[in-house]
């Protein structure tokens, strides 16, 4: 079977790319908002004003896997690693805790919060066993 038959090529003039700017965002009032705003933010790496709002939406709901992983990412970033290293082992707690219904979600963000944790504890992702040899 080819697999690539199973999918249609996409038209180069059909795909455009939205670019978000936060400072034209609205001012968040809700938890997908500080989240929105905080990848919005990080992504233009304005850092400071990321964290400031990952931090509101875990004020908002401190079961946030999202606002959870995105301060996580955020203060890697800014070289705070016992900071970081923290907030991807919460990050796991909540997804261990069932934070996240869709398996193959929590699994994803699974491994990529182990996989953080591991380059800033040992300087190498190191998940070959965990992907490779399932641990029980």
């Amino acid at each position: 079977m080819n697999i690539t038959r199973l999918f249609k090529p996409k038209d180069k003039e059909d795909t455009t790319s939205i670019k978000i700017d936060p400072e034209q965002m609205p001012e968040p009032s809700d938890l997908a908002g500080f989240v929105r705003r905080g990848w919005a933010y990080h992504s233009r790496k304005q850092e400071d004003l990321a964290e400031a709002d990952f931090r509101r939406a875990l004020a908002i709901d401190p079961r946030s896997v999202d606002a959870s992983y995105g301060l996580g990412l955020i203060l890697k970033a800014k070289g705070r690693k016992d900071e970081a290293i923290n907030t991807f082992r919460k990050t796991l707690e909540l997804i261990e805790s069932g934070a996240v219904e869709d398996r193959t979600r929590a699994e994803m963000l699974r491994r990529l919060s182990l996989g953080h944790i591991n380059e800033l504890s040992i300087g190498d992702w190191n998940l070959e066993e965990m992907v490779w040899h399932r641990r029980t």
